[in-house]
């Protein structure tokens, strides 16, 4: 059976959660602009609604203004009318002839001037009315003529508007749709993949202890987790190493990043010359990392949150220094050693420095080390980690660096892979096709 890669499985766990999480935002994106879509559409078919009454009021008056404008001029003409009979009768009575020969004797016509007089006010009232009339009546056109443009506008906005709606409703139907495969799709290939690694960690004893490694359930040690779990932890087998190696890769983008650069600059090197030039640069850099990886997996699932290289400032100069490992709400008891702030209750941190390098590589840091532990003073546990290298300095130099770093508050402790172990670990990986060592 083929190895399978159980950092691949967990990318595609990744994925599928990821297009879980997509298609539930999705789904709250469309709810909300499908509602949004719905209530524009329902606010134009109001507006329609409305424009439509507003036309009907102002139809029935202009019609009103209309008639008022008929009203009128039947009044105007009957006005006129009567002033025309007025002015006639009145006519008639000045052209009558005098009852003598006296030429200043005129006939008395103060009833037809007085009806001529009334008649022309009416006429004049009549005239005013009808203008009057006419101007409310243009208005009223005005009016009714601005209301039918509204209307034209609403009905636009409300087709606009249902389309607009009826757009959104099929966007998101194909795109939920669309995800929806998506997920079907990896959800399948998840559980295919899954059962693909059940299969072959069930039919490779050591790629299961490694799994089993990777996914470690401290609550179940059944009591606090003491120095030799923590050291059978971080004691991983050349093979094991290999296996976190691969996993690392799929699993950690600077990782692999950092990997694939030595790997070409490994590839692209020119005789023993160059190629030493590359090793002893990974030796340095990919080792370094390696290590704090060892770590950091060893002692992740211990808490319910793990950060890496968090910075705390010392003094009042803008120095500060970077933690490597902060543990927290740590899920069992732990003891780190013996001591005073070597354990941490259910609940409590860690913070932890990596050192990984030769003997006298780590006595050279003990001053560094002593001003990292700055750093770790705000966890309940603390504690400098390092490869089991410190045992091979003199008893004297081990006594002092041991001394010197549990007077700092972060006590050494000699619990990872000595660094030829894991230097060999990192050369073969970034020039797996080589047998030789450089």
């Amino acid at each position: 059976m083929a190895q399978v890669s159980i950092g691949q499985v967990e990318n595609l766990e990744d994925l599928v959660h990821g297009l879980q999480s997509v298609l539930e935002v999705l789904e709250s994106s469309c709810r909300e602009q499908i509602a949004f879509a719905e209530q524009k559409s329902e606010e134009a078919r109001d507006e329609s609604q409305n424009s439509e009454s507003l036309l009907d009021s102002a139809t029935r008056q202009e019609q009103a203004a209309q008639q008022e404008v008929d009203d009128a001029q039947e009044a105007l003409a009957s006005s006129q009318s009567a002033l025309d009979s007025a002015q006639y009768s009145l006519s008639a009575c000045l052209s009558q002839p005098s009852d003598d020969d006296d030429d200043e004797t005129h006939p008395d016509c103060s009833d037809e001037y007085a009806c001529v007089a009334e008649f022309e006010a009416d006429a004049e009232q009549a005239q005013s009315m009808l203008e009057q009339a006419k101007a409310d009546f243009e208005l009223a056109t005005e009016n009714r003529q601005a209301m039918e443009q509204r209307l034209d506008l609403a009905r636009q906005a409300q087709a606009m508007a249902e389309q607009m709606l009826v757009q959104v409703q099929q966007e998101c139907n194909a795109r939920l749709a669309s995800v929806g495969r998506a997920v079907e799709v990896g959800t399948a290939r998840l559980t295919a993949a899954q059962q693909a690694l059940n299969a072959y960690l069930a039919t490779n004893p050591s790629a299961g202890q490694f799994h089993a490694w990777l996914k470690w359930d401290p609550t179940q040690q059944g009591g606090p987790i003491t120095p030799d779990i923590l050291r059978d932890r971080m004691n991983l087998s050349s093979e094991h190493q290999r296996m976190l190696q691969d996993y690392l890769y799929e699993r950690n983008p600077g990782y692999r990043k950092l990997v694939d650069r030595y790997r070409s600059q490994w590839a692209d090197a020119k005789g023993d010359a160059e190629r030493n030039i590359v090793a002893r640069k990974a030796r340095i850099h990919l080792s370094g990392e390696f290590g704090e990886q060892i770590a950091r997996h060893a002692l992740a699932p211990l808490g319910g949150r793990i950060e890496t290289q968090g910075r705390t400032f010392v003094g009042d100069d803008g120095r500060y220094t970077k933690t490597d490992l902060l543990i927290t709400n740590l899920r069992v008891p732990v003891i780190l050693g013996r001591g005073e702030g070597m354990g941490a209750p259910v609940g409590g941190s860690m913070a932890f420095e990596v050192k990984c390098g030769k003997a006298q590589y780590l006595y050279s840091q003990m001053e560094h080390m002593v001003f990292q532990s700055e750093g770790h003073k705000q966890a309940d546990a603390q504690c400098t980690l390092c490869s089991r290298d410190i045992q091979d300095l003199s008893p004297e130099k081990q006594k002092e660096l041991r001394d010197t770093l549990r007077e700092a508050g972060s006590p050494m402790v000699g619990m990872l892979p000595r660094k030829n172990e894991i230097d060999k670990s990192c050369l073969d990986f970034i020039r797996p096709n080589e047998e030789e060592q450089p």
